[in-house]
């Protein structure tokens, strides 16, 4: 790519905050290569591609997402009142992107707000200044300010967003300042949307494919020098596969980078000083022993990617969040201890990733809660834009990406019609209420139709639609199966 002028990055006036809230605001009552020295390949592969398909999707797909929808799961009688979900924008909302992927994790979430119908104030993160800068050029040409808008800035001007009312707020980034938002939000009961990040675990039993597992997580590691907040963050592997393990780790590396990936243009940086030192300062503060890698540049930002054996839960590459290309391994005895260490050391992780069986991958997922996970794979899920994404309790609260997204920032609201003509039969609601209550019953409780064991009970209709479906089933297919027994 040619050399880009990128504008340099000014900092909206603390003053000018407020007013630039009122501007969203009042129409809502109508209505990444900041030094980050990343690959252009993985530009387009984790940002730019992405956006492009995700707004496609989108506008493709809105007039289903936005229309009424007939309310399920509705009884007769109440159909006569045409339940309805009508989607309604939530306002005016405020979105905080993050710096690792700087268009992707602050755009995306206004694609589902606009979608919602919403009006939205962006607000990029400072330490990726070029693509902030960038950011504001395109929203400035794009919308009219009355509608979406961006501030600029660091903790100052972020604390004074905060201190307007919004509709909603949309965060990413740590679970530390996921906190301060969630405060922040809270005297206004204004719902938030955190995408935190998480001491994500990698399973390897002795049963896995070692050669997959090495590649698949040196991959996820390597990404963006490891700046992903679904990494896995420390892998729990049994012992007497973890030499192994660490050979296609090498095999795997030198496959990527056959020059060392401090030559390679594939390999980024760390996003800044203070980010490469928090580095550096875990590896330094631990007692593992460094198995493959360990070189480091401070003033190229470049730290390469470094397997760590480590001998215990308490060791710094464990007990943090590393948010860089460290690769710590714990060895340990089987699954089950694996399991409980995952569950002591972070009980609700963005994600996991277990390599083994089928079944050992099933127990992992049965014991151990996370937001996302993706089995034999680094982050799969998140490379399939349609499917829901989000963490829970530590690692944050709701969902985006593909309809999540519009859903995200639209209300459901529940609407009613009720004719005129039914009005004696409403008759049963009002007082006095002598005498009604045996009606009331014969009408309005349901009849289980299982017994105290759980068994369900067909009854004469239900017996008839298992004869004429042939086996019942769903409606549709027990209609197939009795046409084909007809034609044949």
């Amino acid at each position: 790519m040619g050399d880009i002028k990128i504008p340099a990055l000014q900092y909206t006036s603390l003053d000018e905050i407020p007013e630039r809230h009122q501007g969203p605001r009042a129409s809502d009552q109508g209505s990444s290569q900041a030094r980050l020295e990343q690959s252009e390949y993985e530009c387009y592969l984790a940002e730019i591609t992405a956006l492009e398909n995700d707004i496609i999707f989108t506008t493709k797909n809105l007039p289903k997402w936005a229309k009424d929808e007939k309310a399920p799961d509705i009884d007769l009688t109440y159909s006569l009142m045409k339940p309805t979900i009508r989607k309604d924008p939530l306002g005016c909302v405020l979105v905080i992107g993050a710096f690792n992927f700087p268009f992707l994790l602050t755009l995306g979430p206004v694609i589902g707000a606009i979608a919602g119908g919403n009006t939205v104030m962006i607000k990029p993160s400072e330490s990726s200044s070029n693509s902030a800068a960038v950011m504001q050029e395109i929203v400035e040409a794009a919308f009219d300010p009355a509608f979406v808008t961006i501030t600029q800035g660091g903790v100052e001007e972020t604390k004074a967003l905060l201190a307007q009312k919004w509709d909603k707020i949309f965060f990413t980034g740590s679970s530390r300042v996921g906190r301060v938002i969630a405060q922040a939000a809270a005297p206004n009961l204004t719902p938030v949307l955190l995408e935190l990040g998480g001491r994500n675990p990698a399973f390897i039993t002795k049963n896995a494919d070692l050669r997959l597992a090495a590649r698949r997580l040196l991959w996820g590691k390597t990404m963006n020098a490891g700046q992903v907040c679904t990494s896995q963050n420390y892998i729990l592997a049994d012992k007497e596969v973890v030499p192994r393990l660490v050979e296609e780790f090498a095999k795997a590396l030198k496959e990527y980078y056959p020059k060392g990936p401090k030559e390679s243009p594939d390999y980024a940086r760390i996003i800044n000083e203070p980010s490469f030192r928090r580095i550096k300062a875990m590896i330094d503060n631990s007692n593992g022993k460094i198995l493959l890698g360990g070189a480091m540049d401070e003033q190229e930002k470049f730290i390469e990617p470094t397997v760590v054996q480590v001998d215990s839960v308490d060791d710094s590459l464990i007990a943090e969040e590393s948010f860089g290309p460290i690769i710590p391994i714990l060895p340990v005895e089987n699954l089950d201890e694996a399991i409980r260490i995952a569950n002591d050391l972070d009980g609700t992780p963005l994600s996991l990733y277990p390599f083994g069986t089928k079944q050992e991958a099933e127990k992992v997922l049965t014991a151990v809660r996370s937001g996302n996970a993706s089995v034999n794979d680094s982050y799969m899920h998140i490379s399939i834009p349609t499917l829901p994404f989000g963490g829970v309790g530590e690692s944050g609260t709701g969902c985006y990406h593909g309809r999540s997204s519009f859903e995200a920032f639209v209300h459901r609201r529940s609407i009613t019609t009720t004719p005129s003509w039914v009005e004696k039969a409403l008759a049963i609601r009002y007082p006095p209420y002598a005498g009604k209550l045996s009606k009331f019953l014969g009408v309005g409780l349901m009849k289980p139709n299982f017994d105290r064991d759980g068994r369900e009970k067909l009854g004469v209709l239900g017996w008839l639609v298992w004869v004429v479906t042939l086996g019942g089933g769903p409606n549709k297919a027990g209609a197939a199966r009795s046409a084909a027994v007809a034609l044949g």
